[in-house]
């Protein structure tokens, strides 16, 4: 999130609308006629003990409207939108990034943040520490050897082989630990739902199947059957293969 957002965010709060499911705060228009006029009548009154008394009396009315604003005396700002779009950016930008997948037989190259992807899946973690200490390794051993050595800026990448999967359909798995989020849709569930299977990522393979059940619910599910095919040796293509042959012959037989 850039700086400007955040301060503009902070700095104007006042002069916002806020509704009950934001901060809690109520701005000096939002207090009503008679509380104004006892505001009012104490500022004149030089005695100390109405003055003490309208005090409280008006803290307790703040009290009411902030909410956990005077608990804290903090404000609680998200913007989990511009992040989640960020985070989407940075797979499409090598500079940024430390892990390079080689996806298919191209070899088309699919860039990943190392933090990012160890801390999400398990599976990942375990695949780059296994990947980085071979490549430290081989370092060790050409050493000595000038002419190993290169200037290119990805020399310390984690470079990772990926053969079973389509590239577009590897690109979304990588973009959805990064960010969080991912289109889904006919052409690329297999390659999803596997891939959600394999790295250990629950809330997206459970997306999948959600859609698979969409689809067979609306007559749609033999859209899905390309995508299968292309993920065959998978177990999961094959268990998605049987649902979709399962949810037709039940749509013939009926």
């Amino acid at each position: 999130m850039d700086r400007s957002e955040s301060t503009l965010a902070l700095v104007d709060f006042e002069q916002t609308e806020f509704d009950d499911c934001s901060s809690g705060y109520g701005s000096s228009q939002d207090l009503s006629d008679s509380e104004a006029v006892t505001a009012n009548d104490t500022v004149d009154t030089p005695d100390r003990e109405h003055i003490g008394h309208t005090s409280r009396s008006i803290n307790s009315i703040l009290n009411t409207r902030m909410g956990h604003w005077t608990s804290s005396t903090s404000m609680s700002f998200r913007n989990t939108q511009t992040l989640t779009e960020h985070l989407r950016t940075i797979s499409y930008i090598p500079q940024l990034c430390d892990v390079i997948f080689e996806v298919g037989p191209e070899k088309v190259k699919v860039h990943g943040v190392k933090a990012i992807l160890g801390t999400r899946s398990r599976v990942l973690y375990n695949l780059i520490l296994k990947k980085q200490k071979e490549q430290e390794f081989k370092g060790k051993t050409h050493k000595k050897d000038k002419k190993k050595k290169t200037s290119s800026i990805f020399q310390n990448d984690v470079l990772i082989t990926v053969q079973k999967y389509q590239p577009e359909d590897f690109r979304k798995i990588i973009e959805f630990i990064h960010c969080g989020s991912v289109d889904i849709n006919s052409s690329c569930l297999a390659g999803l739902l596997c891939g959600a299977s394999q790295f250990g990522l629950d809330d997206l393979e459970k997306a999948c199947w959600d859609f698979v059940n969409y689809c067979v619910k609306n007559g749609t599910v033999l859209s899905l059957l390309p995508s299968a095919k292309r993920y065959c040796n998978f177990k999961l293509g094959q268990i998605l293969m049987e649902k979709i042959f399962c949810s037709v012959r039940r749509t013939v037989t009926v």
